[in-house]
């Protein structure tokens, strides 16, 4: 069993590099990859682990970058087998003047003043404690509407069932109170799967079903392969059911695409979602990356 979608407490996840060594040697994972958000910080204090001692299976470079699709929507690209110190470069000289505090900051401002917008009930600004260095404005907000139930009935039952559908649709919607204009923070989808490619990677199209914009998911998949300079997509993930990853595999495997897969773990943050296995529905073969995997 693989699993190579995986955050730590280096981006939003809560387990610390060597709790998840420790956890992915007691799962007996056979690969896996840390795919923090838009850093690789995690590789920097592997450098003075000694992994050997902690888990045994084979760590395979990972990032999971935001990027802007189509002008205007955000979605990730996964990138693999990069050099670390070429992709480190790039990053480096990408957000320097790009904070994630500052980013975030501006975000949860933006977001707070739209739940007053549609009159919500809020905690009071002041009194919500989070840390924009860390954490995600967009989770911070969305567990704070949730904690009243009387929002419930002000806003559209799909964005208070599901954070995705929070997220994905309604945060990306130009329509929507919640829209936020993210294509100046983060590079384009060209940028990004260019620098990649510069690193010696290669770029993957992450959780393609999450995105919930995309009313035509067939139609989104297909763009992508023809437009863009992508090696594969992930087929596997907590999310799906078993007829889209069918689809997928199908699909990479007609147009000789790469696969990949993974729980997108997050700890704490992601309590239903378990290294692994995900939801419980995941077991992935180490046989969907045999025709990449070893060229690192």
């Amino acid at each position: 069993m693989i699993d190579i979608h995986i955050h730590t407490n280096h981006s939003d996840g809560t387990y610390s590099v060597k709790e998840l060594l420790e956890k992915a040697e007691e799962l007996k994972l056979k690969y896996i990859s840390i795919t923090d958000h838009d850093t690789i910080s995690a590789y920097e204090e592997l450098k003075n682990i000694d992994v050997p001692k902690y888990y045994s299976g084979k760590i395979i470079p990972g990032i999971e970058l935001k990027c802007v699709y189509n002008n205007e929507k955000i979605i990730e690209i996964l990138g693999y087998n990069y050099n670390h110190d070429k992709l480190k470069l790039w990053l480096d000289e990408f957000y320097k003047d790009k904070k994630k505090g500052d980013i975030q900051t501006k975000y949860f401002n933006h977001l707070y003043s739209a739940c007053e917008k549609y009159n919500l009930k809020m905690t009071p600004k002041e009194e919500i404690i989070w840390n924009p260095n860390k954490d995600w404005a967009s989770i911070i907000i969305y567990n704070d509407i949730k904690k009243y139930e009387e929002n419930r009935e002000k806003l559209p039952e799909d964005l208070w069932e599901k954070f995705n559908t929070f997220t994905k649709k309604y945060c990306s919607d130009k329509n929507s109170l919640f829209y936020l204009d993210k294509t100046k923070d983060y590079p384009n989808i060209q940028e990004t799967i260019k620098a990649i490619k510069d690193a010696d990677g290669i770029a993957i199209v992450a959780h393609v079903y999450i995105y919930d914009w995309a009313i035509n998911k067939e139609k989104f998949i297909q763009d992508l392969y023809e437009n863009y300079d992508i090696d594969g997509f992930e087929c596997y993930h907590n999310t799906f059911t078993d007829e889209e990853s069918a689809y997928l595999v199908k699909f990479c495997k007609e147009h000789n695409l790469l696969m990949s897969g993974g729980s997108d773990c997050h700890g704490k943050n992601k309590p239903s979602v378990n290294l692994g296995t995900g939801k419980g529905n995941l077991n992935i073969s180490d046989k969907i990356i045999e025709n990449w995997v070893n060229n690192f």
